[in-house]
């Protein structure tokens, strides 16, 4: 039996492949701004989830879906009552330090850590409507929308990487925090056409970043002996160090501290030469 050999691409999706700047965090702010209006009968004059309450967590290695940083920040505004009541706005060091406490998946620690928490489930369908918009997210869950009525904010996403997935002359995988329904659209805005279903980790096969096991999954099925991962976030480098073996290249923002970082993937592919 021929041995793994050569090592395989890797990508996580949102921030690597396709710029998500104006999608995912315009979600998760306007999720909060809905939740606190409709269901804690709260209505601020200014938004309060800023970005860098959004750039934090995605420094947190547990916050990899961003749904669930919706969800966390409003379980701390519920059971902050200064800030519910309008007396002062979220500060940013008390933020970090709610974010320090969660060591474990969100939904389990904020059980834990919070007095009062926001429903789960309803944060979640305020957010997929948003990032769908109320004609295709209607058509992907089967369920009638009640937040939105426009187009989602998947529109305004586009791609970062300027190659096709068959162009790199390795097998190429992708890892990431999205759903199947997501990551669909995500091949889209790509133009990966004909990508191979079983080479893309998603939500939906129920492993979470920042597991290393969607790492493993992929090298065996690519049958290589290591992989190159290119990830943005906290989540991806903790998910390689899982791994341990290959090179992981830290792209963007939240991992410009990191040895051997990267503005962007084009440039970390140019410096391997492909």
């Amino acid at each position: 039996m021929k041995q793994p050999e050569g090592e395989g691409l890797v990508f996580d999706v949102d921030g690597v492949l396709i710029d998500t700047s104006r999608s995912f965090f315009r979600v998760v702010s306007s999720a909060v701004d809905i939740y606190l209006s409709r269901f804690l009968s709260v209505d601020l004059p200014e938004k309060i989830f800023a970005f860098e309450h959004y750039r934090r967590a995605k420094m947190n290695p547990m916050f990899n879906d961003d749904y669930d940083i919706a969800w966390f920040f409003l379980c701390w505004v519920a059971s902050t009552s200064a800030i519910l009541c309008g007396e002062k706005p979220p500060d940013q060091d008390d933020w970090g330090n709610v974010l320090h406490s969660c060591l474990e998946d969100p939904a389990v620690s904020g059980e834990s850590i919070f007095k009062k928490t926001a429903d789960r489930t309803t944060v979640r369908k305020i957010c997929e409507e948003l990032y769908f918009g109320h004609d295709l997210y209607r058509l992907h869950s089967g369920l009638v929308p009640e937040f939105t009525a426009s187009l989602g904010a998947w529109n305004d996403e586009r791609p970062i990487i300027n190659r096709k997935w068959d162009c790199f002359g390795r097998p190429v995988g992708i890892y990431t925090g999205r759903s199947a329904a997501e990551m669909t659209l995500a091949l889209r805005v790509l133009g990966w056409n004909g990508f191979p279903e079983e080479f893309c980790v998603t939500s939906a096969d129920g492993i979470k970043k920042p597991s290393p096991d969607g790492l493993f999954i992929l090298e065996r099925l690519m049958g290589v002996s290591e992989l190159f991962f290119f990830g943005d976030t906290e989540s991806d480098r903790e998910a390689f160090e899982g791994y341990g073996r290959g090179r992981f290249f830290p792209i963007g923002e939240v991992l410009s501290d990191c040895p051997g970082w990267f503005p962007t993937v084009n440039e970390a592919l140019a410096a391997i030469g492909l």
